[in-house]
């Protein structure tokens, strides 16, 4: 039974007022206030499978643990459309799959800080700065001939050497998560992890910390990685593509399950979309 004020509890309070298994959708639609947020349309503002029920407890459910690990966040009615965003970018999607969030969030609009035009304005922004598809692997190769400023090359080895996602590479609190060169960090679900550094990265990091504090803005980090990634003559898929290549060069001595631990993934099948080269070449 879910703790009450607990994030599986909060979830499990919205999905009971957008519950609409057995009702006529079109009856809901337009008795409903909602409205698509690309036609303006009205929309029922209830689920109505048990399938996209499911897939919304999953996703609010990342969220709120987003919000909890990046933000200090516990009351999902606190999570604003700032958070949304930065939710967004960390996942490195493309649209069609960030389009199903917004419709998503645009049922539950109610129990969140932000408002379904906020959410409208903001599908309308990452329209054309989001690929419209996913890319069949983001992997790179040689990333070992990367190099980048010294700053951000602490944070680029986290991701290579590690796996590392962007967020956990790019903001450590030395004194609570460097101990010795034993990292710990949260994953994107909440649980903890640790990783032990090799003692040159640990020192990188501590070199290029300001008050006790290792920070790198992602933005900046990005545009680096980018630029260095050009020249080598790759295509550019995003600093999330690091983590991909960390995954197949990892399946080469290691089981699949392994590589899915390795990746803090809470379910193995999540994994085989950083495996794609490695499967396709098999």
């Amino acid at each position: 039974m879910a703790r009450l004020g607990s994030i599986k509890y909060q979830v499990s309070q919205i999905l009971q007022k957008v519950n609409g298994i057995g009702t006529s959708k079109k009856e809901t639609r337009e008795q409903s206030g909602a409205k698509s947020l690309e036609s303006g349309h009205k929309v029922s503002d209830k689920v109505h499978s048990y399938k996209s029920l499911e897939n919304m407890r999953n996703d609010l459910t990342n969220l709120a643990n987003y919000a909890k690990a990046e933000f200090q966040i516990k009351d999902i009615k606190e999570i604003n459309i700032d958070i949304v965003s930065s939710w967004i970018d960390s996942k490195n999607i493309g649209y069609n799959t960030a389009s199903n969030y917004f419709s998503e969030l645009n049922k539950v609009s109610d129990h969140f800080n932000f408002t379904r035009e906020e959410i409208k304005e903001l599908r309308a922004d990452l329209k054309n700065d989001l690929p419209k598809t996913v890319l069949e692997t983001r992997a790179y190769k040689n990333l070992e001939k990367i190099e980048l400023n010294p700053k951000h090359q602490a944070a680029f080895e986290l991701q290579r050497d590690h796996g590392l996602r962007v967020n956990a590479s790019t903001h450590i609190n030395l004194d609570k998560q460097l101990n010795g060169n034993t990292l710990t960090f949260r994953e994107k679900g909440g649980k903890l992890s640790q990783k032990e550094l090799n003692p040159t990265l640990a020192q990188k990091i501590k070199e290029n910390a300001v008050d006790g504090k290792y920070e790198v803005n992602k933005r900046t980090y990005a545009r680096d990685f980018q630029k260095q990634i050009e020249k080598s003559g790759q295509k550019y898929n995003g600093t999330h593509g690091i983590r991909h290549s960390y995954a197949q060069k990892m399946l080469e001595t290691h089981s699949k399950a392994e590589v899915s631990q390795e990746m803090g993934h809470s379910r193995p099948e999540i994994t085989d979309t950083y495996l794609r080269w490695f499967s396709s070449a098999a």
